[in-house]
Order: structure tokens, then C-alpha cells, then sequence
């Protein structure tokens, strides 16, 4: 049976077709019923403790996390993802919240007045241009937050292992300050749920 990963990553290799995805599936990774909670839930208490006030939100898919954030703390991101797709139906699930198509890759610098860059969910996904994005990242917004929810695999990943492969490694590839971090799982998940907030340096 068609999956919607064959159109993310396949047999250790980056698809990207997200477009595609979002055409063929109604609600990829259960967005909707955002059934680990871990990473989100601790996304937000990162904006919490931190006093951050405006964000951009990388990676919003349908908008159910930004739609959450909203509820949590009074905030609306600015929510981008890649896929046109996903921000026609996000407008449509959520036309109180503010949506738009953009490439984190090109577009940043239209960001630089927000407090804090949140990776949802992207990481695997921006691994060709990851060094790219840091650097453009430690030229425009220094002292700013980068908050990074992240999953990471029990021992099963194949793709990106050469970059890192559970948070340590992640944290150590990271050349900005670490502020704080959080890890969790369930003993019957093949996943592990982690955020992360540094300040960009």
C-alpha cells in the first residue's frame, strides 16, 4: 500500500515530493491528531520560558501546530512550508492564522524581524542546505532564538546518518549556544521526541 513517507524519504533517500504528498493525502503524519505530543509540548514551554514574543514557524504543514501555539500562548506565527499545497489547505483549516509558500533555503532574510526560527519537523528534510541555513542564520539574526522539534529513530534511520543521529549529536553539530533541551518517548514508540532552543551566536 501507497505510503505518504515514499514521497518524503524512501529507502534512505531525500524524495521531497511534498506537493505530491499533500495532493495524495489527507492528513500525513496524523497532523491533526498530533498523537505524540512530546516535542510540541515542550516547543511551547521554549516559548514560554523564554519570553519570545513573534515567530517563524518552518515546516507548518496543515497548521494544526501553529493553530496550538495560538491557543498556548497568544501568539500567531508566521507559518511557512515549502509546499503550496499544504498552505491552501492550512488557510482553509485556519483562516484566523497567517500562512504563506516559502523555501527557508532562499527566503529567511524576509524573517529577520521575528524573535525566535522554529524547525517543526524539518530537520531530515533541509540536511543538503543545513549549513547554508546556519549561516545565514548567524549573519542576520544573532541573538535571536532557533527552537529545532525533532524526532529521532531508534536505531532504524538511514538517511542523514553522516550528519547525526539522536540529540547529542545533533546539539554537538549545532555551533550555537544551547539554551535548553528536552527528550522523551514511550517504551512502544520506534521514535524519540526532542526540542531544543539555542540562541543564535
Amino acid at each position: 500500500m501507497e505510503s505518504y513517507h515514499d514521497y518524503v524519504i524512501k529507502d534512505g533517500k531525500l524524495i521531497a515530493k511534498f506537493d505530491e504528498m499533500y495532493t495524495r493525502f489527507d492528513d500525513p503524519w496524523m497532523q491533526s491528531q498530533q498523537p505524540n505530543r512530546y516535542s510540541r509540548s515542550a516547543g511551547i514551554i521554549h516559548i514560554e520560558n523564554f519570553g519570545i514574543r513573534s515567530i517563524l514557524e518552518c515546516g507548518c504543514g496543515l497548521g494544526y501546530y501553529a493553530n496550538w501555539i495560538r491557543e498556548e500562548t497568544g501568539i500567531t506565527p508566521v507559518s511557512v512550508d515549502i509546499s503550496s499545497v499544504a498552505i491552501e489547505k492550512a488557510k482553509i483549516l485556519f483562516p484566523h492564522l497567517n500562512f504563506e509558500v516559502a523555501n527557508i533555503n532562499t527566503d529567511l532574510l524576509k524573517y529577520r524581524h521575528v524573535d525566535c526560527v522554529l524547525w517543526a519537523e524539518i530537520v531530515w528534510y533541509i540536511l543538503p542546505d543545513l549549513n547554508h541555513i546556519i549561516e545565514v542564520l548567524r549573519e542576520n539574526f544573532q541573538n535571536k532564538y532557533l527552537i529545532v522539534n525533532q524526532v529521532f529513530y531508534k536505531g532504524t534511520q538511514k538517511y542523514g546518518v553522516e550528519y547525526f543521529t539522536n540529540l547529542d549529536e545533533f546539539i554537538k553539530y549545532m555551533p550555537f549556544e544551547l539554551l535548553g533541551k528536552c527528550e522523551a518517548t514511550r517504551t512502544s514508540d520506534s521514535t524519540i521526541e526532542t526540542s531544543t532552543i539555542f540562541r543564535i551566536s
